[in-house]
């Protein structure tokens, strides 16, 4: 007689349990439920970790358009020299379809998501060395010989068959933020890496560190789409300065004549107007000159009961802020939108310097219990200069003079900057000399007959500082220290932007800088290093510092044919980013104007 044999019941797979479930996401979410952590769902069911943490998301990955035609056109775009080719090759892509015009826009800028990724250097050397096998030491090696990341993950990126999809690449990186901790934003990144092909790595890791290498910039876009839906650019830059750029070319290739309506409105930011070095030959009289404030850029936006607050680069501050809502709350006005600063003040409310408000802007959210002593310990008011909005009304296109009538109506005196109208230099002069004597910054001349310009760096706004001026630049690179600073750095190598390319010009070394201080450098510089040689270590550009100087002096000893004499480190510019630096045009023309405007004797 024949026994049985026992068969052993395997468990189901993960295809299995989406076939009994019903979808990805029910079957994942039931081993959740099971006790199954998303990276145990990895390791068990052989399913890609950034596609469980997309199934928890609900994102639908059933589009199915390989990112290797992204890619196929990132490779084109980098072949082509001229801008011309450039903007012509874009434009063919936005016509392309089968991709939803905002992805395609966003995939064209390099810019997935308006959040920071969370993600720097280091985590990218880890999730390399995750997904191809190869020793982190071997990662290093290579980026020290090519001194690209993007172009590490291509050279150890086996060959395989494209396996990943425009949504999924672009939801993925999207997903970044969301996630708190380093590892699981490593597992998410190597997951990815681990399915991409050698050229998909390499733009996959260009997308995480925000720069394709593709020598254009947002304008080129803009003009792309300008050709693409035949809307003349101007209107797409001006209403990308309200809706953004993904946005509005969507709006372009719909609706022309709705874009060109559109408008402001309270509660979605407005990028704010900039103002150029002060020249004598740029100011038209009367002017409109302020106290220039050692403060952060704020907007805020009222409508109804509900306030919002905006920093310069559009990161909503109202949480953090709740002393600056309550002053908004004061407004005579149903909805407005208001320019000004948040500036830090001591009980007698004069102002304090920027350091201690540094302490209010922070970049996240605080628990209650923290909140409430950062607000005991560093107090801040508003002070306004412009008026964007009124009760439905767009007044930047009004002269400055009329909208200051509109400004004095909405906000209270004591929340607006001090200043005056002045009829000739000598009243200017004078107004400086007295803001110095006050202990502010500088000032800020404002022609009265000229329009709130959007997004711009303007020479309607002028600002006038004492010394030499400053220049905001960034940290490129760490040079060792010797004798006492052995085993620290010792002084770091600036370096300005190309005005146009993304290209950094060096500018001079610094060396003022305390101990404490030194110590915080060298944890960044260990996270974002990306190379090194017999004097110190190169870093990816992301401090920017604003220095003063002595004199500005011609050499070949800096890439940029200038040298600052002197350099002296003011602060630290955590409220802008490495794009946001000044260009070395600006540097040449302060050269240029150094001697005519300070005596040779006060060098």
């Amino acid at each position: 007689m024949k026994k049985n044999k026992m068969s052993i019941v395997k468990p189901p797979s993960f295809k299995e349990l989406v076939q009994t479930y019903g979808s990805p996401k029910k079957a994942i979410l039931h081993l959740i439920e099971a006790g199954f952590s998303p990276e145990q769902i990895q390791w068990k069911m052989r399913v890609p970790y950034h596609r469980i943490r997309l199934y928890l998301e609900e994102t639908d990955l059933r589009e199915r358009v390989p990112f290797s035609r992204i890619v196929e056109v990132y490779e084109r775009l980098a072949v082509l020299r001229s801008k011309k080719g450039k903007e012509t090759e874009l434009a063919k892509f936005f016509k392309t379809a089968n991709i939803p015009l905002a992805i395609k826009t966003r995939f064209a800028i390099g810019t997935l998501a308006d959040e920071n990724l969370r993600i720097g250097s280091g985590l990218i050397e880890r999730s390399i060395s995750m997904a191809t096998g190869a020793p982190l030491s071997q990662v290093r090696k290579l980026l020290i010989d090519y001194g690209e990341l993007g172009e590490v993950a291509y050279l150890l990126k086996k060959p395989k068959k494209s396996e990943l999809t425009v949504r999924e690449v672009y939801e993925t990186i999207r997903l970044l933020p969301k996630l708190e901790k380093v590892r699981e934003r490593e597992l998410l990144v190597s997951s990815i890496l681990r399915l991409s092909t050698p050229l998909e790595a390499k733009y996959i890791v260009r997308l995480l560190l925000g720069d394709l290498k593709l020598g254009y910039y947002t304008k080129t876009v803009i003009i792309a789409a300008s050709k693409a839906y035949e809307v003349p650019s101007e209107i797409i830059e001006n209403a990308s300065a309200i809706l953004g750029l993904p946005e509005t070319i969507v709006t372009a290739s719909k609706n022309v004549l709705k874009l060109s309506e559109v408008k402001m409105r309270p509660g979605q930011f407005i990028r704010p107007q900039l103002a150029h070095l002060y020249e004598s030959d740029k100011v038209v009289y009367p002017v409109r000159v302020e106290y220039k404030l050692d403060g952060s850029r704020l907007q805020i936006h009222r409508w109804g009961t509900q306030v919002k607050l905006f920093s310069r680069r559009g990161i909503e501050k109202s949480q953090t802020l709740p002393e600056i809502v309550n002053i908004a709350n004061t407004f005579n006005a149903q909805s407005c939108i208001i320019d000004g600063e948040v500036i830090a003040v001591d009980d007698f409310g004069k102002p304090l310097p920027f350091q201690s408000l540094l302490k209010r802007t922070v970049p996240r959210k605080l628990e209650p219990k923290e909140l409430a002593e950062r607000v005991k310990e560093v107090k801040v008011t508003f002070k306004a200069f412009d008026i964007l909005y009124l009760n439905g009304q767009e007044l930047i296109k009004n002269p400055l003079l009329i909208r200051r009538q509109y400004l004095l109506e909405v906000v209270p005196s004591k929340y607006i900057v001090e200043g005056m109208n002045c009829q000739n230099e000598i009243d200017l002069m004078r107004f400086y000399e007295d803001a110095l004597k006050k202990r502010f910054e500088g000032i800020v001349v404002k022609n009265l007959n000229a329009p709130y310009e959007i997004g711009k760096r303007t020479y309607t706004w002028l600002k006038l500082k004492p010394e030499r001026d400053t220049i905001d630049c960034t940290i490129v690179k760490a040079l060792y220290g010797k004798g006492k600073r052995a085993g620290f750095y010792s002084s770091f190598l600036l370096a300005t932007r190309d005005p146009t390319e993304k290209k950094l010009y060096t500018i001079g070394k610094v060396s003022n800088i305390p101990e404490e201080t030194m110590h915080i450098l060298r944890t960044i510089i260990e996270k974002t290093k990306t190379g090194e040689d017999e004097e110190g270590v190169f870093v990816k550009p992301s401090i920017v510092v604003e220095v003063t100087y002595q004199e500005i002096q011609e050499t070949d000893e800096y890439t940029s044919g200038f040298a600052l004499r002197v350099p002296k480190v003011v602060r630290f510019r955590t409220d802008k980013t490495v794009n946001e630096i000044d260009d070395v045009g600006k540097l040449k023309k302060l050269y240029e104007l150094q001697y005519d405007r300070y005596p040779s004797q006060s060098l």
